[in-house]
């Protein structure tokens, strides 16, 4: 009679050993695939940066000034028509602008928070934000940007809605490769933004962002964030902030930049004049011109 014969089969040792070795590739793994995924939220957090600065220049164009970060009114009951509704047609986001119908001067409240205002524009928005949602907790649930654009160049304008103050491409005398146009704030460190303008009783952060301290301070809201930390930029990058410059250009800022880091005057907004090379990118117009590579 032919013998019986059975296939061996793993031990309990073996399979035990299996396990760890696919355990430590998986361990080796995951670090690599965050990087690469963080790698490619950072290449289309660039990407959005581009856009909002190209729009910016493409609206320049069209009407030979930079667009106002908004038009102070504190009459009204929502808030005020910001420059992220004035570029939503140089972003392909003419179905969004038609559908809020702002006036031709953009004069008057903004509508209260519906689906229409809190609709999210993956432009307007980094991959990389650690916060979830379409919109921003810290404005009324208004739609959420990352992208505070700079108080230099898009200017709040306060001396009178008949006659607005502008920024022009003459008036950025430092250069337009050398001088902000926009950065990124994220919602853990910052307070993120929103994109469409100012929203009324919330602070004028929401729409822009200032140099005055360096670049990743926290927010801190004791005692009413005397050192205006809300208008910093931060980023969800690992030591790195996206800036557009205003010749249209992306550059990834280290925040570990030269930077005044004890100024307390922005909050009334008393422009920092320190000599460091962070606050010189973000003056328009100091004299103090920064060659970067």
């Amino acid at each position: 009679m032919p013998r019986s014969t059975r296939s061996r089969g793993f031990t309990l040792i073996e399979l035990l050993v299996v396990i760890a070795i696919i355990a430590i590739l998986i361990g080796l793994l995951l670090p690599a695939v965050q990087k690469v995924r963080e790698a490619a939220a950072r290449m289309k957090c660039q990407n959005n940066v581009k856009q909002i600065a190209l729009a910016s220049h493409a609206f320049y164009d069209a009407n030979n000034f930079f667009p106002n970060a908004y038009h102070l009114s504190l009459s009204v009951s929502n808030g005020n028509w910001g420059a992220g509704t004035y570029l939503l047609p140089y972003l392909e986001l003419s179905t969004l602008w038609n559908a809020l119908n702002p006036p031709p001067n953009y004069l008057g409240d903004i509508p209260a928070a519906n689906a229409t205002t809190q609709l999210r524009s993956a432009v307007f928005v980094c991959p990389s934000d650690p916060a979830p949602g379409n919109t921003n907790a810290n404005a009324n649930n208004y739609g959420k940007s990352n992208y505070p654009l700079s108080a230099q160049i898009f200017i709040a304008d306060s001396a009178g809605i008949a006659n607005p103050t502008r920024v022009r491409i003459a008036d950025i005398t430092d250069g337009t490769s050398n001088t902000f146009a926009l950065g990124e704030r994220e919602s853990k460190k910052g307070l993120a933004a929103v994109w469409i303008g100012r929203i009324n009783g919330v602070t004028d952060a929401m729409t822009y962002g200032r140099a005055d301290l360096p670049p990743n301070t926290a927010y801190n809201s004791a005692g009413g964030d005397p050192n205006c930390t809300r208008h910093a930029w931060t980023s969800a990058h690992t030591n790195v902030l996206n800036f557009g410059f205003c010749d249209g250009s992306v550059r990834a800022i280290s925040d570990g930049i030269s930077s005044h880091t004890g100024y307390t005057q922005s909050c009334p907004g008393v422009p920092n004049t320190a000599d460091f090379t962070y606050q010189n990118l973000y003056n328009r117009n100091d004299g103090r011109v920064v060659a970067l590579p």
